[in-house]
């Protein structure tokens, strides 16, 4: 039985989610002090400015979402051209190591209110692990780039690489991918490799 990992601290939060968003080619735009502090980043990329707060708790992201949303519209009107593409796609990323209420219908009210601009919201249900992080903002981001070309490949080819980034062991999937192909049976295979080892 494995132990849980301890929730992410709001400082883990701010950190993992700066750092999807800079390897996804996000900037840090400097120059605006609500934006910079120990809980709120600003990122802008060719396409997209994005806003980044993590607050301590549910209550306190329902209560501070609002202002923060206020003052990104602020900030897009006053330095983006409303003719640029960029002035309609503002986002606003919500993060909390909070949990909220079973059903609460003010976060849900939050994660699909798409007035003024979209909002990605994440709380302590939803946000177990860096890679939870990554994939709440991963609508942010470029397309993967493959290292092979995908038309070179069958989906099977693709799945062990595809289940090693959910942690599932990369050996134990292309034993059973190559079993599946070569019409053997997977549990002889799984049985042989262990015997082997």
């Amino acid at each position: 039985m494995t132990t849980p990992s301890p929730p992410l601290t709001p400082t883990e939060m701010i950190a993992v989610a700066s750092s999807v968003l800079e390897r996804g080619g996000y900037q840090i735009r400097e120059g605006f002090p609500e934006w910079i502090t120990t809980s709120t980043r600003l990122f802008e990329d060719e396409y997209n400015i994005v806003g980044l707060a993590v607050f301590p708790t549910c209550a306190e992201l329902l209560r501070g979402w609002a202002d923060l949303q206020s003052s990104l519209v602020e900030v897009i009107s006053e330095k983006v051209g409303r003719t640029e593409g960029k002035a309609w796609d503002g986002y606003l990323a919500l993060l909390t190591p909070g949990i909220a209420p079973s059903g609460d219908l003010e976060i849900e009210d939050v994660r699909y209110d798409t007035t003024r601009l979209r909002k990605l919201v994440g709380t302590g249900e939803d946000l177990g692990s860096a890679g939870d992080i990554e994939r709440l903002l991963r609508p942010l981001l470029p397309l993967r780039q493959s290292r092979d070309p995908i038309a070179h490949q069958s989906a099977l080819d693709l799945l062990p690489e595809l289940l090693a980034v959910e942690g599932i062991d990369r050996q134990t999937t292309t034993i059973l991918v190559k079993s599946f192909t070569d019409q053997k049976p997977l549990m002889e295979a799984l049985h042989r490799t262990r015997e082997n080892e």
